[in-house]
């Protein structure tokens, strides 16, 4: 199907030109799911860029190479041909979907111009394909959801609007970037099933992730990538079975597993944060004068609180109002009723001036860490400007700090005069989690914040975010799909569903022996990577 040959691609910075890609070949076979897995920052998710030419410029540059699919190379073809490739031939699922989809136009209106942009229907028969689309990947009310922006989904349900949006054109070859990163356990397995079910006899994958997890149900073939090269490449079972390269046995030996030994601390007794009754619910409104006639209860009747120095996990499919809950909490969504009582002080209902005042000792590591970085500001303004504001930095050299921040979190010192577009999307996320930390705060929301990194670095973030918890005794509000990783930092877990609390307890309770039939859903749909039965599984739908 596609036959890449020395693919090399470099990126110039102000300091120096960086090679992303090195002399990379591979192929892809009909019927085929390539997976190509490595750490963030390896390449991977370049690579998949290139192969369309989207490959942004003029910072980042194609060397040389080619990528031979049906006869001919789509590094050289003029444009105007390989604009009729795209998404109709080759489509492409973004690692992050709210900067892929567009925040002026509703999903509706993206998917009906898409639709009639490479399909000779009609507007009505592209809106009613487009809702068959949005349902297929377990959107709720999906005629409803057509008239709705991409900022009204949760980022979980973003990344489902971006795969039905490949989908749904068929095409020959999906370049799918970290599809599921942002996705819970039981809407991952729905994905797949329907990659496997929607992918035809002659149609092929290229499957990008750091999941090994992932790599092992999905994927026939794997191909490993460290720092912009090929390090390994074989069949599924026998990579997994005997990888050749320490790099390999790295990545494998560092995935988390719910047979680990699950997180215990003592002594923790005092709250640091209490919600009571806490509801958020956002009005549904119709018709030419917007009359509301019913609500999305995001947050409904939820009550838990946090002990000083404890991790408290939220868990839940997308949708079930996990960040909404972490957001109420910070006062960045309007509660409707409820108390959230942060240190003896009431949070709901306090002015602005005060909630400020708070928001150095509570800090939030959004899902989305692209959205969530200014993009006009370098990586040294954005870890020091939360200093600067609250005149934590008298004193003290910015560049200083912002280097000892970055490093904390794996990254190194070169890199602060950087722009956020110059990282990959883990990397990306590193830097959030430096950001939040710079304040050194008493509360931490982490919403999804380690599900962007691979799994190496993942263990690494987890360590560090254990590790100043044992030194500052930081409280976690730790928002995840992951019960794996769950099960490794948090001493208790509340399971969330449709706005509720369905579970709650300690954590080796909860995963150990669910009460709950959601609950047991959940840890039924975590993929156990060597399990036959996990890859079976997903293959018998």
């Amino acid at each position: 199907m596609l036959a890449v040959r020395n693919l090399t691609i470099e990126f110039q910075t102000d300091e120096s030109t960086v090679r992303a890609v090195d002399d990379l070949s591979f192929d892809l076979h009909k019927n085929e799911i390539l997976g190509i897995v490595g750490e963030s920052g390896s390449g991977k998710s370049v690579t998949g860029l290139s192969l369309l030419r989207l490959v942004p410029a003029p910072v980042g540059k194609i060397v040389r190479g080619s990528a031979v699919y049906d006869g001919r190379d789509l590094m050289s073809m003029p444009i105007s041909e390989l604009i009729k490739i795209r998404g109709r031939e080759i489509g492409i699922i973004f690692q992050e979907p709210m900067t892929a989809l567009s925040p002026l136009m509703t999903i509706g209106d993206q998917f009906v111009e898409t639709l009639q942009l490479h399909f000779d229907i009609t507007k009505k028969e592209a809106r009613e394909r487009a809702i068959e689309w949005l349902a297929k990947v377990g959107i709720p009310s999906p005629e409803e959801r057509m008239g709705a922006y991409p900022f009204e989904f949760s980022g979980g349900m973003r990344q489902r609007v971006m795969i039905a949006s490949v989908l749904m054109l068929d095409p020959k070859i999906i370049i799918a970037d970290e599809p599921t990163t942002a996705l819970d356990v039981t809407t991952q397995r729905q994905i797949f099933e329907l990659i496997l079910q929607v992918k035809s006899e002659d149609s092929s994958i290229i499957f990008i992730t750091h999941d090994m997890g992932v790599i092992w149900q999905l994927c026939d073939r794997v191909m490993v990538m460290e720092r912009s090269r090929k390090v390994e490449e074989g069949k599924l079972r026998d990579l997994f079975a005997s990888p050749k390269e320490g790099y390999t046995r790295k990545l494998l030996s560092s995935v988390p597993r719910l047979t680990d030994e699950p997180i215990a601390r003592e002594g923790l007794s005092l709250p640091i944060l209490t919600v009571e009754n806490l509801k958020t619910w956002f009005p549904i409104k119709k018709g030419i004068f917007s009359r509301t006639v019913g609500h999305i209860k995001a947050v409904d009747d939820v009550s838990l609180e946090i002990m000083e120095g404890e991790t408290l996990a939220v868990v839940g499919e997308s949708g079930s109002g996990k960040s909404t809950l972490g957001r109420t909490i910070l006062g960045l969504e309007k509660a409707l009723s409820g108390k959230v009582t942060f240190r003896g002080q009431q949070l709901v209902g306090m002015k602005m001036a005060e909630l400020k005042t708070l928001r150095r000792d509570m800090q939030i590591v959004f899902q989305d860490p692209f959205s969530s970085l200014n993009p006009r500001m370098t990586i040294l303004d954005i870890l020091t400007e939360g200093m600067e504001e609250h005149r934590l930095l008298e004193g003290k050299s910015k560049a200083d700090v912002a280097v000892r921040l970055m490093e904390e979190v794996g990254l190194s010192a070169d890199q602060i005069y950087r722009y956020p577009h110059e990282f990959s999307g883990g990397q990306r996320q590193r830097i959030c989690i430096a950001r939040a930390m710079s304040l050194r705060p008493q509360l931490i929301i982490l919403d999804e914040a380690v599900s962007a990194l691979d799994v190496t670095i993942q263990a690494q973030v987890i360590d560090l975010l254990m590790e100043l918890q044992e030194r500052h005794n930081l409280s976690y509000l730790f928002i995840s799909h992951d019960l794996s990783v769950v099960k490794r930092i948090a001493e208790r877990t509340a399971v969330m569903r449709r706005g509720k609390i369905v579970e709650y307890g300690l954590t080796k309770d909860v995963i150990g022996n669910p009460q709950s039939e959601y609950s047991q859903k959940l840890l039924a749909a975590v993929p156990v990577p060597g399990s036959e039965d996990s890859r079976l599984s997903i293959r018998k739908g």
